[in-house]
């Protein structure tokens, strides 16, 4: 497995990201903080204040991006060794989380 990843990474030009129950093959070029970046240039998402939550390895990357321009959330695992600015601990905290932004500025 190591040798294949080697392959992959330096003669294929992807990048092998090992998150949860999950290996994730990308072309070097592509992340998710990379597809933030594009997002955000959007007509649309000027001047939005972004909220990331995500749980995974994989979500680093956007967490570093959005630092000092949104919000981000770990959600589970090991609050200490991540870029998030903020943790929840499970997906219960995270429905209600949603929840509370889904509750008008007057009703709060």
């Amino acid at each position: 497995m190591r040798r294949w990843r080697e392959q992959l990474q330096q003669e294929r030009g992807f990048q092998v990201l090992a998150g949860k129950k999950v290996l994730e093959i990308l072309p070097l070029s592509v992340s998710k903080s990379a597809a933030i970046q594009e997002i955000l240039l959007l007509p649309g998402f000027l001047g939005f204040f972004p909220i990331y939550l995500g749980d995974d390895i994989t979500d680093e990357s956007a967490f570093l991006l959005l630092q000092g321009r949104g919000m981000t959330i770990r959600v589970g695992g090991s609050r200490n060794r991540t870029a998030a600015s903020h943790y929840l601990p499970d997906t219960k905290a995270v429905r209600h989380f949603l929840a509370l932004l889904a509750v008008p500025p007057e009703d709060l």
